[in-house]
């Protein structure tokens, strides 16, 4: 898998020439984003969480290991039920409810979060991380994949500015796919309507673009998956 050092705009403006300055780095996503196999795992989001751009179904990259820090968001359990919140809006809902810490387990930091634009495999059953590979489970086609920023607000709920864009070259797209595609002089992530060929956002604030004849446009590959670091750390 290779990475694009340009930014896929989720806006329809952009900058000039946007395929032309990009370099070429072999990742890992293991190796990226997994520094404890030990204390590790994935977890599935029972609910849907907008404000964090976690949707039902969601995978949730989760260390047991890691001092939870004031904004961390992290998965805890109360009464058998699972829940997500920042760390530190739990500490003051747990004082001022009168709560004991005895009824929360905390599960984990959430570090990443993985949501899916088509329907993923199924998650196999792990204890931790050194049973399971997270870059074989969401790379299928090693040299057709690309690793990608967003920019921009139009794709919210679930890209948001700066996610990583999993781009799958391989793919047809499918109607309703989100796609990479350069339009004129942009390079832009949207939802595209195969019927009336219309490009359109997410966030319902941004107004579709019909395609016509005029605009130049070059497919660069479909979005399966986006990655929001929920722990920053260099990439």
């Amino acid at each position: 898998m290779i990475t694009l050092t340009t930014n896929v705009q989720a806006g329809i403006t952009g900058f000039e020439n946007p395929t032309i300055r990009f370099r070429k780095q072999p990742l890992n996503l293991q190796t990226l984003f997994v520094h404890s196999h030990t204390s590790m795992r994935i977890i599935s989001a029972d609910n849907s969480y907008p404000k964090f751009g976690i949707a039902k179904g969601d995978w949730l990259l989760i260390d047991s290991a890691l001092q939870a820090l004031a904004t961390d968001l992290v998965l805890f359990e109360y009464y058998g039920e699972s829940h997500i919140a920042r760390w530190n809006v739990l500490c003051q809902h747990v004082v001022a409810s009168g709560k004991e810490w005895d009824e929360l387990h905390l599960i984990g930091v959430i570090t990443v979060s993985i949501h899916h634009f088509r329907q993923p495999s199924l998650l196999p059953w792990h204890s931790d991380l050194t049973d399971i590979d997270l870059h074989q489970l969401i790379v299928t086609q090693e040299h057709s994949t690309l690793l990608c920023r967003a920019a921009g607000v139009s794709m919210l709920p679930y890209i948001w500015d700066r996610d990583i864009l999993i781009l799958e070259r391989h793919l047809t797209p499918e109607n309703d796919d989100v796609i990479v595609l350069s339009l004129n002089n942009d390079l832009v992530v949207k939802r595209i309507n195969l019927h009336t060929k219309t490009l359109y956002s997410d966030n319902s604030s941004f107004k579709p673009y019909p395609i016509t004849q005029d605009d130049y446009t070059r497919l660069h590959g479909v979005v399966r998956y986006s990655l929001r670091l929920h722990r920053p750390m260099p990439l």
